[in-house]
């Protein structure tokens, strides 16, 4: 487990495990899973927390990218922000 800066002054422990049968899903290390002592777990990209299912969604996507024979990581995790209509 390394420690990885959240926060300039919080440092947070990544106790992620994102080599799941041996594979790194997390090569550039900017995934971070924290499991905080009441037991709560929270979610970082790049070190902007994240909703955890979209956490999970992305260690989801990168294990079908290896398994298509792709590179796990992506320039973006592409997060939904929403829609909005049109003035025309």
């Amino acid at each position: 487990m390394s420690k990885v800066i959240v926060k300039k002054d919080k440092p947070k422990k990544n106790d992620g495990g994102h080599k799941p049968f041996g594979v790194d899903l997390d090569p550039k290390k900017d995934l971070v899973h924290i499991t905080n002592d009441d037991g709560s777990t929270e979610a970082f990209y790049k070190g902007t927390k994240m909703v955890y299912d979209d956490y999970i969604s992305e260690l989801e996507s990168r294990t079908d990218r290896n398994k298509k024979g792709k590179a796990v990581d992506s320039a973006s995790i592409g997060l939904f922000s929403g829609w909005r209509e049109s003035k025309s």
